[in-house]
């Protein structure tokens, strides 16, 4: 059954619409660090294997049930000078390719989408207080956001989108992207199941 969030947009990822299972084409070559990268290189290795993406929306009620979105795949890439990952629905696809700034403790990434054939300029920070890793766009400027990454201990994380209440001004969780480690099988296609029609969130 499809179902789909209204208005999912995270970082120029529009909500497809899943109607068929998505299948991806995986390389399984995660690859390694090049020697003597900087000691913060290390704060996106959560982001290299294979993942099944599931979308939450935040409720009246909380957390809203899991919906299939999409497929992550990361690796280390020029010659293990940077993290390169892509996002994969039936109807899109996407890449970012991140690289460690030492002297601001900064990433700076690109990402590309096929969706609107642009690409943005992105750039996170590791914030050691909360142990998460935020992120802003540089390029093209938009509208204010606020978008974090947290890890869990299972080597799965997320990526969470905030929306500001217009009348009191609080940040509030909106929607989840709960990356799901998942066995890397070089080759061959990814599918993920048919999701089930969940109870209709709150608006």
């Amino acid at each position: 059954m499809t179902y789909c969030f209204k208005q999912l947009v995270v970082s120029g990822l529009l909500c497809s619409g899943l109607a068929v299972p998505a299948a991806a084409q995986v390389n399984c070559d995660m690859g390694e660090p090049a020697p003597n990268m900087p000691e913060g290189f290390a704060q996106f290795d959560f982001m290299v294997g294979d993942f099944v993406v599931m979308a939450r929306r935040m409720t009246a009620d909380g957390w809203s049930p899991s919906i299939p979105l999409a497929r992550w795949n990361g690796r280390y890439a020029l010659n293990g000078r940077a993290v390169m990952d892509w996002w994969h629905t039936p109807k899109d696809s996407g890449i970012n390719i991140r690289l460690y700034d030492e002297t601001g403790d900064l990433w700076k990434t690109a990402w590309t989408h096929t969706a609107n054939l642009q690409t943005k300029e992105l750039h996170q920070k590791f914030d050691p207080e909360t142990g998460r890793m935020k992120l802003w766009q540089v390029y093209p400027e938009g509208d204010e956001r606020r978008i974090y990454f947290e890890t869990y201990a299972d080597g799965g994380w997320a990526r969470i989108d905030g929306r500001k209440d217009e009348d009191t001004g609080e940040w509030r969780d909106s929607i989840k992207l709960e990356a799901v480690p998942t066995p890397c099988i070089a080759g061959q296609s990814h599918m993920m199941p048919e999701p089930e029609a969940p109870a209709k969130p709150a608006e």
